[in-house]
């Protein structure tokens, strides 16, 4: 990866743990790439492939569609959270990994992660475990730590019509093309302080 970025004139930073760093960017309510290990397959972003944001203001939903993903405003946006913490944000909840079943949102909560919340109060989450994706899990303990809520804004690394990025140069067109502000790729984060001449 280091040899691509450098091959390219990108500046980036180093980080050992690039899971708290993100947890960071995501305070302070940055929208970023995030692009780690093995491709995914099927139709969810699970924390491999996901474009990331907090999901503790509405707007942000908002923000995403217009800056990033150029899509339907109606169309809602999914959570990841904490496996051992969904009991405190959904009703009756169980195992759910793929983002393919919505539950009740705890009214309570409703107003604490309201990117995420539909307008019908339910959610479609992504339950992560640590021993499933690490890195991720991580990441979101990491913001939960800083913010006090598990939970973070995850949508597919794409742009409407555009399939899902597989390769490091898809993620940083993707990165450089749209209103995303900062790039995970491994241990690496890459932001715009100037555009590449070639991707």
């Amino acid at each position: 990866m280091k040899q691509i970025l450098d091959s390219r004139g990108i500046a980036y930073e180093y980080f050992e743990n690039p899971s708290l760093e993100a947890a960071k960017c995501l305070a302070d309510n940055s929208i970023i790439g995030w692009f780690q290990g093995r491709m995914e397959s099927g139709p969810r972003a699970l924390g491999n492939r996901s474009i990331l944001m907090s999901p503790l203001r509405e707007e942000n939903k908002d923000l995403i569609n217009r800056c990033v993903k150029y899509r339907e405003a109606f169309r809602p946006f999914c959570p990841s959270m904490l496996y051992e913490k969904r009991d405190d944000y959904l009703v009756n909840s169980r195992d759910e990994r793929f983002m393919v079943s919505a539950f009740v949102v705890h009214e309570n909560k409703r107003n604490k992660i309201p990117a995420v919340v539909h307008v019908d109060g339910t959610a479609r989450p992504q339950m992560v475990k640590q021993a499933s994706n690490p890195r991720y899990y991580d990441l979101i303990k990491a913001f939960g730590d800083i913010t006090g809520e598990y939970v973070i804004l995850n949508t597919s690394f794409n742009v409407k019509g555009e399939p899902v990025v597989c390769a490091p140069r898809e993620a940083l067109r993707c990165f450089y093309d749209t209103g995303i502000g900062v790039l995970f790729i491994g241990n690496y984060k890459i932001t715009k302080q100037r555009t590449p001449q070639f991707i």
